[in-house]
Parts: structure tokens; C-alpha cells; sequence
């Protein structure tokens, strides 16, 4: 009896350590994923480091980002989290974000990119 209660709470320990997260119903290609991605590092990138960030600019251009993209801060948010769990696909994207940046970059701002 005892060997089985420790076999029930080591299962339980073990499945609720698996952390899941259910796909979207419009879940974000990889494709978009990368380009939305991409578009934000830009933006943050050419952002002058010693001013400091104002708020509603950089909530207005994510807004912008998302609407070049279309889809919405919520979608976003929805596949990032969906891509995090599984985070050899979010290392892939990334992969594919600096790839895409260090194109669209010059030569001293690739100097810059924080990997």
C-alpha cells in the first residue's frame, strides 16, 4: 500500500511539472512570429539608449507593428506563449530574427545586437 501511494504522488509530481500550453485557435505561423519579432527588434535597435523609452510611443509603434502584421497585441501574446513552451521552435524563430537583422542592419549597429 505504501509503494503505491508513492507511486500515485510521484506521478502527480512528474505530470505537474509538464507544463502545456494549448494551441491557439489562430496561433501565428513561424513565419509571421519571425517577421513581427523582427520588426520590434528594429524598432528597439534604432531606439537612442541613453533617452529613455516613453510609454505610450512605444506602445503606439508595437500597436502600428502589429497592425503591419495583422494580427493583435492579444494573438501575439497567445503564440508567444505557445512557441515558449515548446523552446526548440522559439529557438528556431530567434535563430531566424537575428538572421533577418543582421541583413537589415548595418555593419556598427550589428555590433549592437544584444544576443
Amino acid at each position: 500500500m505504501r509503494r503505491f501511494f508513492f507511486l500515485i504522488l510521484f506521478c502527480l509530481v512528474i505530470l505537474s511539472c509538464q507544463q502545456t500550453v494549448k494551441k491557439p485557435k489562430n496561433l501565428l505561423s513561424k513565419e509571421e512570429m519571425i517577421s513581427i519579432l523582427t520588426d520590434i527588434y528594429l524598432y528597439k535597435q534604432n531606439i537612442n539608449s541613453s533617452v529613455p523609452l516613453d510609454k505610450d510611443k512605444t506602445f503606439e509603434t508595437y500597436v502600428s507593428i502589429f497592425k503591419i502584421n495583422n494580427t493583435s497585441k492579444e494573438q501575439f501574446q497567445e503564440s508567444y506563449q505557445y512557441y515558449y513552451v515548446n523552446s526548440t521552435t522559439l529557438q528556431n524563430i530567434y535563430e531566424e530574427v537575428l538572421k533577418n537583422l543582421k541583413n537589415k542592419l548595418d555593419k556598427n549597429q550589428q555590433s549592437l545586437l544584444k544576443y
